[in-house]
């Protein structure tokens, strides 16, 4: 009675979530390699030759960067060490336009010359991709439908893996071998099942960390299991922006500089003054992954340090949680993580593909039985 109920749930859920896990998956795959794809077609922009002299500051790179498009707010700034990499700004949406960044639209800037780079190619193409991933392109109506997939992806998983228990588990045939010399039905029994197994691991680590982003219960338990506070959601604050002015950024730039001179980027808003704080999240340059950032909080007006977080003294679940993103596009494990995550994503397809066939073979061997019985019921 178990396995009968699995195994209808297993196909129930399938149906239902297998198109959108294979866009899920096909934009994964997409992403895996976003930064090294963009880098390659950006020559120039997102790689800048080598220069001597002095290193750029933050108050001429803003400086600058508001000279370039005065007629729209910088609202974010991300610093770069390496004279290679560009700075990135964010400027605020024009009226009546807002794309997928709650920043606002990024561009990248030259700091050594000041010059305002050309829009990075692809951006807005991975952008829509992002978007698609993450909602469908539907706003909190696609992420709900994202969200419920990647549950049903987990009943899938152990499931599947309940149904194709083999009586003999120590037999290694079992579980890796597909008998791609059996046609029909058996060869894509095992593919499914085969490759299956082996993926399982990495679709429940890509779920349990996507659900991160899907559900706000989900986050806010996971935040309280690892001792953080949970902060509601600021509501927007009507008016306009008080930006910080060049004495500011000067105070705050210098005393960053002295509590973190081996950093690698260093991010902060610089278009709200009206709290009288500046956050700068900062990542050094040997940190574990690209979310390993530290916290730097400062008083605007006097530059006096409010609070310094590191990421190594957080506690273990804290930094789990930090590195989430990580965990869930591969990066946290490494090179190897990456190509496993693209890997797994590219099977997401595969499995709705060769699913929906051994479905679809199910009912059709199953017709001729059910004619059979009607007819053996038919009264004479």
């Amino acid at each position: 009675m178990l396995r009968q109920v699995l195994f209808r749930l297993h196909w129930l859920i399938g149906l239902s979530a297998s198109v959108v896990l294979a866009i899920v998956g096909a934009t994964g795959a997409l992403m895996a390699y976003e930064d090294e794809l963009l880098r390659a077609l950006n020559p120039g922009v997102l790689t800048l030759p080598a220069r001597s002299g002095p290193a750029p500051t933050l108050p001429q790179v803003a400086a600058q960067a508001r000279a370039a498009i005065p007629d729209r707010p910088v609202t974010f700034i991300t610093a770069a060490s390496d004279p290679t990499e560009p700075w990135r700004v964010w400027y605020a949406w024009p009226p009546g336009k807002h794309g997928g960044s709650s920043r606002g639209e990024l561009r990248y800037i030259d700091a050594a010359t000041g010059t305002l780079l050309p829009e990075a190619r692809a951006q807005r193409f991975f952008a829509t991709v992002k978007l698609l991933h993450r909602t469908l392109l539907a706003d909190e109506i696609g992420k709900q439908i994202v969200g419920a997939s990647t549950v049903g992806l987990v009943v899938m998983a152990l499931s599947g893996l309940y149904l194709r228990w083999p009586r003999r588990v120590s037999n290694w045939r079992s579980w890796l071998v597909i008998r791609w010399s059996r046609a029909g039905r058996i060869r894509w029994w095992d593919v499914h099942t085969v490759i299956g197994t082996l993926v399982l691991p990495l679709y429940l680590l890509a779920a349990f960390s996507g659900l991160y982003w899907a559900y706000d219960w989900y986050r806010d338990g996971l935040q309280r299991l690892a001792g953080m506070p949970v902060v509601a959601k600021a509501k927007p604050v009507e008016g306009a922006r008080q930006p910080l002015d060049g004495a500011a950024l000067e105070r705050t730039w210098n005393v960053f500089l002295a509590n973190a001179s081996n950093y690698g980027t260093a991010t902060l808003r610089i278009d709200d003054a009206r709290t009288g704080k500046v956050d700068i999240n900062w990542l050094p340059a040997d940190a574990p992954h690209d979310r390993a950032f530290n916290r730097l909080t400062l008083d605007a007006g006097t530059g006096a340090v409010i609070r310094n977080e590191s990421f190594a003294d957080k506690p273990p679940m804290q930094r789990l949680l930090a590195g989430m993103l990580p965990l869930h596009n591969g990066r946290y494990f490494g090179p190897i993580g990456v190509v496993l995550v693209l890997i797994g994503a590219l099977m997401l397809p595969v499995f709705a593909a060769t699913g929906w066939w051994l479905y679809l073979d199910r009912r059709r061997r199953a017709q001729p039985q059910r004619k059979h019985a009607s007819a053996a019921t038919r009264p004479c």
